[in-house]
Order: C-alpha cells, then structure tokens, then sequence
C-alpha cells in the first residue's frame, strides 16, 4: 500500500513537472519571438493578445507548481464558499472603485473602444492577475508562511516580505515609465499583494485573489488603454483615500482577530 502510494505521489509530481516545463518553454518562445508574429497576427491588438498567452502560460507553470507542493487553494467553491465571498467583498470595493466613475459622469473620460478591445482587455488583466496571484501568493506568500502558519508574528512577515517582493518587482517597468509612476505601482502593487495574502489567509481560496487583482488592473486600465480622458479628480482622491483607510482596518482586523481556520485546509497532506 505504501508503495502504490509512493508510485501516485511520483507520478503526480512528474506530470506535474512536465506540465510546468513545457508551459515555461512556450512561454520563453512566446516573450522572445511574439505569439501574434509566430502565428501572423497584426494590428492593435496584439499586444493584448500576447499578455493573454504568455500570462496565461506563465499561471500554467505555477499552477502545476502548487498542486505539486500539496497547497490546498485551487478549489473555486472552497467551502464554506458564500461566507468567504462575503469575507472578500470589501477588497472587491477597492477593485471596483479603481475605475474613474466620477470623471466618466462628468464627461471627463470617454470609452472609447469598442467591446471586443474592452473585453480582451478584460481577459488580458484577468490573465495577469491570474499569473501574479499564482505565483506571489499561492507559491511565494505559502511556501514562506509554511514555517510556522499560526504564528501571528511569522505571518505578517509572510505578507510583508512577498508583497515587498511583489512590489518590488514592478521594477522592470522603469523602462518604460517614469519613476513617480513605477514608485506608485510598487506602493500599491505591495499593497494589494498583502490584501490578497490575508484574503487567501482566510478563504483558501486563491482565485477570490485572482479576481480581485484582475478586476482592480481593469478598472485602472480601460480608460488609459480604451478611452481618452482623465481618471483622478478630487473628489475621486477623496473617496479612494477613505475607501482604502476602511479596508485596511478591515484587513488589519481580520488579520488579528480571526483565527483563520482555513490555513489548517492548505496545508493537508
């Protein structure tokens, strides 16, 4: 018996294994030669399209790696299901409100491309998230917080040292964006990592993280990627200043004071 369980657990990890390799060689062939110019696509596009394959490609990988490590996350229903939505609704608000409702009202901001430009943008953010949340939270925020999960000490250096980590590694956009602008994605890339690290904390369930990440880059995508106009006023300011301060208690109490229990589900063997 011992041995047939050995067997499964080997092969588990080779498929497992052989699922992350082939998905990080396409995604090297794809970052290097372009999915649309390997498949002849052109036009606006296809810079959306390409972020779809190779994030997709890229949560692929990351994915394998966390069934492999045993993390017990990937479950869309996680039960008890409602009461994590519920748990998650507050940084849902935070994702939503990152889209420019006030200056779209005044007429400050127009979308201006079509659906289907809307809708692979969609994708495309939803795709990231997919990606980031597979391998800052499901691996990285884990795989540290593993050492002793019910320590609460340990736990908030989990968060802070993979948001830092997440943060940090928006770095690279200091190719193509000035550095207040790379600052700021830093700040609330970090930000957002350790909201989801304490959403994954008590729900188990990662693609809560997933849609919430995915959500808040659209919400301050669309109108800069398929529209014209300005997004913040103060009025905009405000709200999100005072929307953040509430969630942040939340966080800072569901942190403290749960006893989340869902860790224990992670973990199993």
């Amino acid at each position: 018996m011992k041995k047939i369980k050995k067997t499964k657990k080997m092969n588990k990890r080779n498929v497992c294994l052989a699922v992350a390799l082939t998905a990080v060689i396409l995604l090297l062939i794809c970052e290097i030669f372009g999915f649309s110019n390997i498949v002849g696509l052109e036009g606006e596009l296809t810079y959306s399209i390409d972020m779809v394959v190779t994030r997709f490609l890229g949560g692929a990988a990351f994915i394998a790696m966390i069934i492999n490590l045993g993390y017990h996350i990937l479950d869309p229903f996680q039960k008890p299901f409602w009461s994590s939505i519920l748990y998650s609704l507050p940084a849902f608000v935070i994702a939503i409100n990152n889209f420019p409702f006030s200056q779209i009202i005044k007429g400050n901001a127009i979308l201006t491309g079509g659906c289907g430009a809307v809708a692979l943008l969609l994708l495309e953010c939803l795709c990231v998230g997919f990606f980031e949340e597979n391998a800052f939270r499901g691996v990285v925020f884990l795989t540290i917080l593993k050492k002793d999960p019910h320590n609460r000490l340990w736990a908030f250096a989990s968060i802070a040292i993979s948001s830092a980590v997440f943060g940090l590694v928006h770095l690279i956009n200091i190719f193509e964006s000035s550095p207040v602008a790379v600052l700021m994605q830093i700040g609330y890339s970090a930000l957002i990592g350790a909201m989801c690290a304490v959403i994954l904390m008590k729900t188990a369930n990662l693609w809560l993280c997933v849609l919430i990440h995915g959500l808040f880059n659209f919400a301050g995508a669309v109108i800069p990627r398929c529209g014209v106009g300005e997004i913040w006023d103060t009025f905009t300011v405000i709200l999100t200043v005072v929307i953040s301060l509430a969630v942040l208690a939340y966080m800072i109490a569901l942190f403290v004071k749960d006893e989340m229990k869902a860790i224990d589900g992670i973990y199993v063997k």
